[in-house]
Protein backbone atom coordinates (compact mmCIF):
# COMPACT_ATOMS: atom_id res chain seq x y z
CA UNK A 1 0.00 0.00 0.00
CA UNK A 2 1.44 3.36 -0.96
CA UNK A 3 1.63 6.32 1.37
CA UNK A 4 -1.07 8.04 -0.64
CA UNK A 5 -3.44 5.13 -0.01
CA UNK A 6 -2.59 5.13 3.71
CA UNK A 7 -3.49 8.85 3.85
CA UNK A 8 -6.87 8.19 2.24
CA UNK A 9 -7.62 5.66 4.97
CA UNK A 10 -7.08 8.30 7.67
CA UNK A 11 -8.56 11.22 5.73
CA UNK A 12 -11.75 12.65 7.16
CA UNK A 13 -11.09 11.68 10.76
CA UNK A 14 -11.54 14.74 12.97
CA UNK A 15 -8.27 15.75 14.59
CA UNK A 16 -9.92 16.67 17.89
CA UNK A 17 -11.84 13.41 18.29
CA UNK A 18 -11.11 11.73 21.59
CA UNK A 19 -12.86 9.66 24.22
CA UNK A 20 -12.91 10.59 27.92
CA UNK A 21 -14.44 7.56 29.67
CA UNK A 22 -15.02 7.29 33.42
CA UNK A 23 -16.32 3.71 33.26
CA UNK A 24 -15.19 0.52 31.50
CA UNK A 25 -14.66 1.37 27.83
CA UNK A 26 -14.04 -0.72 24.71
CA UNK A 27 -12.11 1.35 22.19
CA UNK A 28 -13.02 1.40 18.51
CA UNK A 29 -10.44 1.70 15.74
CA UNK A 30 -11.25 5.44 15.56
CA UNK A 31 -10.41 6.13 19.22
CA UNK A 32 -6.87 7.39 18.59
CA UNK A 33 -6.84 9.49 21.77
CA UNK A 34 -8.32 8.30 25.08
CA UNK A 35 -8.29 10.26 28.35
CA UNK A 36 -9.83 8.04 31.06
CA UNK A 37 -10.61 9.11 34.64
CA UNK A 38 -11.06 6.85 37.64
CA UNK A 39 -12.21 8.26 40.98
CA UNK A 40 -14.20 7.33 44.08
CA UNK A 41 -17.45 7.51 42.09
CA UNK A 42 -16.35 5.38 39.12
CA UNK A 43 -14.01 3.04 40.99
CA UNK A 44 -11.33 1.18 39.07
CA UNK A 45 -11.99 1.05 35.32
CA UNK A 46 -10.80 -1.04 32.37
CA UNK A 47 -9.94 0.26 28.91
CA UNK A 48 -10.03 -2.41 26.20
CA UNK A 49 -7.92 -1.84 23.09
CA UNK A 50 -9.67 -2.29 19.73
CA UNK A 51 -9.36 -5.59 17.83
CA UNK A 52 -5.67 -5.93 17.01
CA UNK A 53 -6.26 -7.04 13.41
CA UNK A 54 -8.54 -4.08 12.61
CA UNK A 55 -6.09 -1.58 14.14
CA UNK A 56 -3.12 -2.65 12.00
CA UNK A 57 -0.62 0.18 11.49
CA UNK A 58 -2.25 2.50 14.02
CA UNK A 59 -1.02 4.07 17.23
CA UNK A 60 -3.36 4.86 20.13
CA UNK A 61 -2.57 7.41 22.85
CA UNK A 62 -3.86 6.89 26.39
CA UNK A 63 -3.21 9.45 29.13
CA UNK A 64 -4.89 9.09 32.51
CA UNK A 65 -6.63 12.25 33.71
CA UNK A 66 -7.40 10.94 37.19
CA UNK A 67 -6.43 7.79 39.10
CA UNK A 68 -4.97 6.71 42.42
CA UNK A 69 -3.85 3.57 44.24
CA UNK A 70 -7.42 2.26 44.58
CA UNK A 71 -9.16 3.80 41.58
CA UNK A 72 -6.90 2.56 38.79
CA UNK A 73 -7.10 2.49 35.00
CA UNK A 74 -6.16 -0.89 33.47
CA UNK A 75 -5.38 -1.26 29.76
CA UNK A 76 -6.27 -4.69 28.34
CA UNK A 77 -6.38 -6.39 24.97
CA UNK A 78 -9.42 -8.38 23.82
CA UNK A 79 -7.56 -11.68 24.09
CA UNK A 80 -6.64 -11.45 20.41
CA UNK A 81 -3.07 -10.13 20.66
CA UNK A 82 -0.22 -12.52 20.01
CA UNK A 83 2.15 -12.78 23.01
CA UNK A 84 0.29 -10.30 25.22
CA UNK A 85 2.52 -10.03 28.29
CA UNK A 86 -0.09 -8.76 30.72
CA UNK A 87 -2.39 -5.86 31.43
CA UNK A 88 -1.09 -2.37 32.18
CA UNK A 89 -2.39 -0.68 35.31
CA UNK A 90 -2.05 3.07 35.74
CA UNK A 91 -2.63 4.60 39.15
CA UNK A 92 -1.57 8.21 38.81
CA UNK A 93 -2.58 11.36 36.97
CA UNK A 94 -0.71 11.70 33.66
CA UNK A 95 0.38 8.04 33.54
CA UNK A 96 0.43 7.27 29.84
CA UNK A 97 1.27 4.96 27.01
CA UNK A 98 1.13 4.53 23.26
CA UNK A 99 -0.11 1.25 21.83
CA UNK A 100 0.83 0.20 18.28
CA UNK A 101 -0.82 -2.67 16.39
CA UNK A 102 1.08 -4.62 13.74
CA UNK A 103 -2.10 -6.55 12.96
CA UNK A 104 -1.15 -9.57 15.08
CA UNK A 105 0.17 -8.09 18.33
CA UNK A 106 -0.05 -4.95 20.42
CA UNK A 107 3.26 -3.21 21.01
CA UNK A 108 3.04 -1.08 24.15
CA UNK A 109 5.33 1.94 24.11
CA UNK A 110 5.47 2.87 27.77
CA UNK A 111 8.31 4.30 29.81
CA UNK A 112 8.70 1.76 32.58
CA UNK A 113 9.65 3.00 36.01
CA UNK A 114 7.26 5.95 36.19
CA UNK A 115 5.93 6.53 39.68
CA UNK A 116 2.58 4.84 40.01
CA UNK A 117 3.05 2.52 37.04
CA UNK A 118 2.66 -1.25 37.29
CA UNK A 119 2.13 -4.11 34.91
CA UNK A 120 0.56 -7.39 35.89
CA UNK A 121 1.67 -10.66 34.46
CA UNK A 122 -0.46 -13.78 34.46
CA UNK A 123 -1.75 -14.91 36.87
CA UNK A 124 -2.09 -11.50 38.53
CA UNK A 125 1.51 -11.08 39.67
CA UNK A 126 3.91 -8.21 39.08
CA UNK A 127 6.74 -10.46 37.87
CA UNK A 128 7.00 -12.25 34.52
CA UNK A 129 6.65 -16.02 34.61
CA UNK A 130 9.92 -17.88 34.82
CA UNK A 131 10.87 -21.36 33.77
CA UNK A 132 14.37 -21.29 35.25
CA UNK A 133 15.50 -24.52 36.84
CA UNK A 134 17.10 -24.50 40.28
CA UNK A 135 20.77 -23.54 40.15
CA UNK A 136 21.93 -26.17 42.62
CA UNK A 137 21.70 -29.86 42.03
CA UNK A 138 20.92 -32.27 44.82
CA UNK A 139 23.99 -34.27 45.87
CA UNK A 140 24.09 -37.79 44.62
CA UNK A 141 25.59 -40.71 46.45
CA UNK A 142 27.04 -43.75 44.80
CA UNK A 143 25.70 -47.09 45.96
CA UNK A 144 27.99 -48.69 48.54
Amino acid sequence: MSLEDRFREHDGIPIDKYAAPNADYEMTTRDYVVRPSADAVSGAINIYLPPVSLAKGRIYSIIVRNADGVNTVTIQDLGDSECWKGDFTFNGKCDRGLFYSDGLAWWPMIEFGWPGFATTFPPGTTKPPTSAAPTTAAPTTAPA
